[in-house]
């Protein structure tokens, strides 16, 4: 399947230095999301084995990557919902009275919430091993990427969910849990090949109520430095914060070392990308904003640019790919899953090219293969029941369109 978006301005951009083997370019094309996809894991497939907490939430997909030997591994959440919060739990009572009307079993046993799982693949893909434990917290945890770095650590960024919600501080006696926050970000690692995985490490929080992430690939720099990109809220403030972590000793300690403020927007679900010319990208939710730095994350110049244009929506939960020749993709959740191409840096951007709109999407953190296929991880719903897909796609030679493709080669 070739798709290909509407109003998308090719004369606008010229490209006449990149090649790739034709060979690169030789394979099936996929004409439908559900031949493509793999369903890796759901309440009704290749289901984890029971616990106290599961219900059918399987999914929030963290990412994908692979293996110091080549495995894949996938992590995400298993619960019993969108927030599976652990017992017992204290939800402010209209939000609770509005959310249990929506079908959210806020009286569902779970003494230790929802937990960080992962699924593996040894043949690329294909098939994949049972869900397995990473990380069972005493809260409500789930996984927010993956990434093997080049030395071979393996790194997984998780979320801790509070037991309450909907008020302006943590009531006794959960203000003893987690620093007082609402939600607090972990790393957990592994030198080993992802067989067994170090205790969580916590980081402290720029923000004094949550800290948060969602999904977007980290990036290794040149000189090993990880940034991760992760957002705060300020008791009392308006609008959501962004920040920058870069750990420089393989993920055990994740400083602080940039922050990004909108006057009038949050900056919500943050996607980071190095370009070509070395400067980094960030998107994020809610409108699709863009914003540079020229020195590693430590300050950002924001920009005119919107990946989306005002009025679109919600733009949720974006992932960034830049390929070889500099074409940027941006995939997230805007009406289902969706693909969005820029060809000059991300200064205007191709309208949404539907991947899976009959899915909610929220994707994980991606694998970039070295012929630039796309390997990605995304969920079906946003509820109960849920499942987790892995589909691999590839922005087309042509740069307006994208191709599906079989997720194992």
């Amino acid at each position: 399947m070739i798709v290909r978006p509407c109003g998308f301005a090719l004369t606008l951009f010229a490209f006449t230095s990149w090649a790739l083997p034709s060979s690169t370019w030789a394979e099936e094309i996929l004409s439908d999301i559900s031949q493509a996809r793999v369903l890796v894991t759901g309440s009704k497939h290749n289901r984890p084995d029971n616990f106290p907490g599961l219900g059918d939430f399987i999914g929030w997909p963290g990412g994908v990557d692979r293996l110091p030997n080549g495995d894949l591994l996938l992590a995400h959440s298993a619960g019993y919902w969108h927030s599976s919060f652990a017992s017992p739990r204290q939800i402010e009572p209209q939000l609770a009275k509005r959310w249990s009307a929506e079908g959210w079993p806020l009286k569902f046993p779970a003494p230790t919430g929802g937990r960080t799982m992962a699924s593996r693949s040894t043949d690329g893909g294909r098939t994949w091993s049972k869900p397995f434990t990473l990380l069972d917290h005493r809260l409500d945890d789930g996984a927010h990427a993956v990434l093997t770095c080049r030395d071979g650590t393996v790194l997984c960024f998780i979320g801790v969910q509070a037991s309450w919600y909907g008020y302006a501080k943590a009531p006794q006696p959960f203000d003893r849990d987690i620093d007082g926050l609402n939600t607090k970000q972990f790393v957990i690692r592994s030198t080993n090949g992802g067989k067994t995985w170090s205790q969580p490490i916590g980081l402290k929080s720029p923000g004094d109520f949550y800290e948060r992430a969602h999904g977007g690939r980290p990036v290794e720099l040149a000189d090993g430095g990880v940034l991760w990109a992760t957002y705060y809220q300020v008791a009392g403030e308006k609008y959501l914060r962004g920040a920058i972590r870069r750990s420089d000793d393989a993920g055990k300690t994740w400083p602080v070392v940039g922050k990004i403020v909108r006057p009038d927007n949050n900056l919500d679900e943050p996607a980071i990308a190095q370009l070509k010319d070395g400067r980094l990208i960030l998107v994020t939710r809610p409108d699709g904003a863009v914003f540079y730095s020229r020195d590693r994350g430590k300050s950002w110049t924001t920009s005119a640019a919107r990946v989306v244009p005002p009025g679109s929506g919600k733009f949720k939960a974006p992932q960034l790919i830049v390929l070889k020749d500099g074409t940027i993709a941006a995939i997230a959740t805007l009406g289902g899953l969706r693909v969005w191409i820029s060809r000059d840096g991300g200064a205007n951007w191709s309208d949404g090219i539907p991947l899976d709109t009959s899915s909610y999407g929220y994707p994980g953190s991606f694998i970039l293969e070295d012929d630039e296929s796309i390997l990605l991880p995304y969920c079906a719903s946003g509820r109960s029941p849920n499942r987790v897909y892995l589909v691999r796609l590839r922005i087309n030679r042509a740069r307006d369109g994208i191709e599906l493709l079989k997720v194992a080669r």
